[in-house]
């Protein structure tokens, strides 16, 4: 199921608070959300448009609505991922680590260590 929904960015905060916290009220949200500055409209909308995608649920046995992730927080993380990888990096893990490191100050064992990593990720190959 996962394969099918895309999670946009604004939508992303909504799942970070309900991966965190099943089963909370529109309130609840907001009340998570408050460091943004995001109105009380914008937060139903996210919230009906994850709905309406399959990412989040409705418990409506209660006298309040109280909304749960239906979308692996796991799963999701990693498609978006293999996507940032496959559009900035050409699919390529090695490239991506190669980027971040250039701004790291990894020791030089360090360094071997990682990049032999990459290159069994890779499959042994030298992108």
């Amino acid at each position: 199921m996962v394969q099918e929904i895309n999670i946009a960015d604004t939508e992303w905060k909504i799942m970070e608070v309900l991966w965190k916290n099943p089963m909370l009220t529109l309130g609840e949200i907001r009340k998570a959300l408050s460091d943004t500055d995001w109105s009380s409209s914008t937060i139903k909308t996210l919230v009906r448009r994850l709905c309406q995608k399959g990412a989040i649920g409705i418990d409506t046995s209660g006298n309040k609505f109280r909304y749960y992730s239906i979308a692996n927080e796991k799963e999701c993380k990693l498609k978006e991922t293999h996507s940032l990888i496959n559009k900035i990096y050409n699919g390529s893990v090695k490239m991506l680590i190669s980027s971040l490191m250039s701004e790291s100050s990894l020791t030089e064992k360090e360094t071997k260590q990682l990049m032999d990593i990459i290159n069994k990720i890779e499959g042994g190959d030298n992108k």
